[in-house]
């Protein structure tokens, strides 16, 4: 199956006027296969603007049901090719409008590009556009559409057909990018143009207004021509399969159907009639998912005759009197009047069935067809206030059974017997209604009789099982009773005899334990005489260590006191280096000019303040000797100073040499307290030792 692709519109839509056409002809369409490619935005803004229709073409449009469905037809001239080299690199742009039509209250239109878009090549591109200008933002609509391109034979007409949901301008163009073979078009004996170049586009448009909506018998009758088949051999006869294959294990189980036959008989009359209903949403909603696929075109039929089918049933379509169809065996008749609406399904014999006719569909008033045939067995299912309900007090599984086995035969009979050039749609719609019958049967079982038959098998086998635990239990204590003296005796006997183990196991026991001290009190004797023999040998390897502890530590006090006597030398020749350089700066500075002589003095004073950063020492600096700072007026202050700090050096040069002197002296007491602490230390551990 071929996947549509999205185009979005762009440039000016001109509205066209068309012409009602006098009268429509019905074509029969095949299905031919179609790859469809996505066109993105950039090739869109791309293209050129789009060109004016063709004067010369011609456009007819039909509509039913309300203006929800109709038909447009397109008879364009194909442009012809550029010449030049150049313009045929944009050929892909190249692109044509159609009128714009009316259906469904929406406006539509053709867009064309004859020569491909810009993901095709040498194909035919054309895509379904809405006319969103009347419409709100944030606009969206589903439809139903086909495009064919019309041949003049009419077996050979291709039609292709989509299902999307048209909204705003990103998805307001949906159609296929290569929708026939440019080289097959332009094949004048192919038919696929007129004698005046031109080819006809053929458009069907059917506007959904609500999810489950059936299409318009019309556009119905095309989609038969196109998939009846594989609408009843890909999807009506495997889901009955399935449906068979699954309630042949409950069936074919002689054990487990009599099981739900007893449960279905113990039931009453009220608790089936609540198990045998379900609401019309579910089951459609249950068609949906199982038949419905939006890239699948023959689902649009399998899902429509169903949707149709319960349409009749929800919505009282008919007045008063009922629609009778026949399917191979099996009658239908949608009755309705009174209480809502009647479905009934009847399995014909078959001198009955063979005096009908197996295909034919007549509305009547009266059930005079049933006297003439005996009924097997019957199905009534009621749908009042969107909500079915079957009356039928039998096995519920072996009717459902025959109905899905009755289903599956009348699909292979419609298979085998009617061609698809012949089929109206009458005999898909009948075969509608038995699907909708078997698909709310199968959502009962699902959904309320499956769970309530597996709900009372839980409670039976708890029950059971309640039963044989109580059983059980009685057995059990039967046979504790007659146990319990058996073992009252065997507990006396075991008793006697552990009584003489454990005087044995005593004496055994004193014995082991009296040779385990006497080795014990070995080993521990000999350990202490090892124990003792090492802290001779630890305390005589403490003495020699102690020894030479002493020796290595008056060494270092030796060196110690040499090490002081020569810091004191050096000592005592820097206070005589210090106070030489002091005399030669007197002398220099009795001899430099008063002024320069101040200048020093500020300079010098800077350099002793330990406050300055070197930063700011270098500023003030450099501003004494530029002349900024007036060097004379502190002169004073300066000889001040530099006579306190003469002082200072020579009081920091006798506290020097004191602590010279003393120094020796104080590494001595050091020494002393260090060897002190280490005796001590080495004592204690003696002691622990020991």
């Amino acid at each position: 199956p071929s996947s549509r692709s999205r185009r979005e519109l762009c440039g000016p839509v001109a509205r066209l006027q068309w012409t009602l056409p006098t009268s429509s002809a019905v074509l029969r369409h095949m299905a031919s296969q179609s790859s469809r490619s996505h066109h993105d935005d950039d090739d869109v803004a791309a293209a050129s603007e789009p060109s004016a229709p063709d004067p010369s073409a011609c456009s007819t449009v039909t509509s039913s049901d309300q203006g929800m469905y109709g038909q447009f037809t397109w008879t364009v001239a194909l442009p012809a090719a550029p010449a030049d080299k150049d313009s045929l690199a944009d050929i892909s742009k190249i692109r044509q409008f159609s009128d714009v039509f009316e259906v469904g209250g929406y406006e539509w239109k053709l867009e064309m590009y004859p020569y491909g878009d810009s993901q095709s090549d040498k194909t035919l591109s054309v895509f379904l556009c809405a006319v969103d200008r009347k419409q709100l933002p944030g606009w969206s609509q589903t439809a139903h559409y086909q495009i064919a391109v019309v041949n003049k034979d009419p077996s050979k007409t291709s039609t292709h057909t989509g299902y999307d949901i048209f909204r705003g301008k990103r998805d307001s163009a949906w159609g296929w990018s290569k929708l026939i073979n440019l080289s097959k078009l332009h094949d004048v004996s192919q038919g696929w143009v007129d004698d005046d170049g031109k080819i006809t586009l053929q458009a069907t448009v059917h506007v959904v207004t609500h999810e489950y909506m059936p299409v318009n018998r019309t556009y119905r009758k095309s989609l038969c021509g196109l998939y009846y088949e594989r609408v009843l051999q890909s999807y009506f006869e495997p889901f009955l399969k399935d449906e068979l294959q699954r309630l042949d294990k409950l069936c074919g189980n002689s054990v487990l159907h009599k099981g739900f036959s007893d449960f279905w008989a113990a039931l009453a009359d009220t608790k089936k009639r609540a198990l045998l209903q379900i609401t019309m949403d579910e089951v459609l909603l249950n068609v949906k998912a199982r038949l419905f696929s939006r890239d699948q075109p023959a689902t649009y039929l399998a899902a429509d005759v169903i949707f149709k089918a319960a349409h009749e049933c929800a919505h009282g379509t008919l007045s008063e009197g009922a629609h009778r169809s026949l399917v191979g065996c099996t009658s239908l008749a949608v009755v309705s009047g009174g209480e809502g609406t009647v479905l009934r399904l009847e399995r014909l014999t078959p001198e009955a069935s063979t005096s009908l006719s197996s295909l034919a569909s007549t509305r009547s008033s009266t059930d005079s067809a049933d006297s003439a045939a005996g009924a097997d067995q019957r199905v009534m299912l009621r749908t009042h206030n969107g909500v079915m309900r079957m009356s039928n007090s039998a096995n519920f599984v072996d009717v459902f059974r025959a109905q899905v086995a009755d289903a599956l035969d009348n699909v292979r009979a419609l298979v085998k017997h009617l061609k698809p050039q012949s089929c109206d749609g009458t005999c898909l719609e009948a075969m509608g209604r038995q699907m909708l019958a078997v698909f709310a049967m199968c959502g009962m079982y699902i959904t309320n009789v499956h769970p309530a038959y597996h709900e009372k098998l839980a409670l039976q086998l708890q029950e059971d099982l309640i039963r044989e635990e109580e059983e059980k239990n009685l057995k059990v204590k039967a046979k504790k009773a007659k146990q319990q003296e058996k073992k009252k005796k065997q507990q006396e006997v075991k008793a006697q005899k552990r009584a003489e183990e454990e005087e044995v196991k005593r004496k055994e026991e004193e014995e082991e334990k009296r040779a385990k001290d006497e080795a014990q009190a070995k080993r521990k004797a000999a350990d202490e005489e090892q124990a003792r023999k090492k802290a001779e040998g630890r305390r005589k390897a403490q003495e020699e260590a102690e020894k030479q502890r002493k020796a290595e530590l008056e060494a270092e006090e030796g060196r110690a006191r040499e090490e002081a006597e020569k810091k004191a030398k050096k000592a005592q020749e820097a206070a005589r280096q210090a106070a030489a350089s002091v005399k030669e700066e007197e002398v220099e500075q009795e001899n430099v000019p008063q002024e320069e002589q101040a200048k020093r003095n500020h300079i010098a004073s800077i350099m002793r303040n330990s406050d300055l950063n070197p930063r700011e020492r270098q500023l003030r600096i450099q501003a004494i000797l530029a002349g900024k700072v007036d060097v004379m007026q502190g002169a004073a202050a300066g000889r001040t100073d530099a006579a306190a700090s003469g002082q200072g050096h020579e009081s920091s040069r006798s506290s020097a040499n004191h602590n010279m002197a003393q120094a020796p002296q104080h590494q001595q007491h050091t020494h002393q307290h260090q060897q002190q602490g280490r005796m001590q230390q080495q004592q204690q551990q003696q002691q622990q030792q020991q």
